[in-house]
């Protein structure tokens, strides 16, 4: 593991059993927030924590699974990150709009599944789907299903454990963005979208 995966694997150490991160580059920040249903503005700013919080309130109160989020600017891309059970950016629709007019890339990691969709001008470039304890760990579709062997040849991770650092790691790589710990606990736009069963 590298100095890169290893300030990615202390940052999953945020996350519970569900890691959800999308970054788009080409769109405004209420577009982001548009495309992820939460319409105009409510002028909430939480931080990731705080976020989750809320997202569980809203959950108790709306009896169903209401959808909690942060977005903010990082560099040239909006980022927007999902506490526990949020799963949005990894909508296959909600990732051609978002790269429109850039890129956009969604990494996610949960009880039984684990990937990074990347695209570009509303198509899917490649898609990762990371396979536990196979001999090979990826599965690769996409219309450049092979774009990214050369950054991903050296994996040799047995467990989501080894895929979040790792594919966190990749994204920066891919975005020329850090995300950091520091930037998690800052206050960003929050979204809230609507419930469903």
């Amino acid at each position: 593991m590298d100095d890169l995966e290893e300030h990615y694997q202390d940052l999953d150490g945020y996350f519970m059993e569900t890691l959800c991160i999308t970054w788009c580059e080409g769109r405004t920040l209420d577009e982001v927030a548009v495309i992820f249903g939460n319409g105009l503005d409510t002028g909430h700013r939480y931080t990731f924590a705080e976020a989750e919080s809320e997202g569980f309130e809203a959950r108790e109160e709306a009896g169903g699974i209401t959808c909690s989020a942060i977005a903010g600017q990082l560099g040239s891309w909006v980022v927007v990150v999902e506490p526990e059970l949020g799963y949005t950016g990894t909508d296959h629709e909600i990732l051609r709009d978002l790269s429109a007019k850039g890129k956009a890339i969604n990494v996610f990691s949960g009880p039984n599944s684990h990937s990074l969709d990347y695209y570009a001008a509303t198509r899917p470039l490649t898609t990762l789907t990371f396979l536990e304890w196979a001999a090979e760990p990826f599965d690769r579709q996409g219309d450049q299903p092979h774009l990214l062997n050369d950054l991903i040849e050296d994996f040799s991770g047995k467990q989501a454990a080894d895929f979040r650092p790792f594919a966190l790691a990749l994204t920066e790589r891919l975005t020329g963005v850090r995300l950091t710990a520091d930037w998690l606990f800052e206050e960003h736009r929050w979204l809230r979208w609507e419930t469903y069963d």
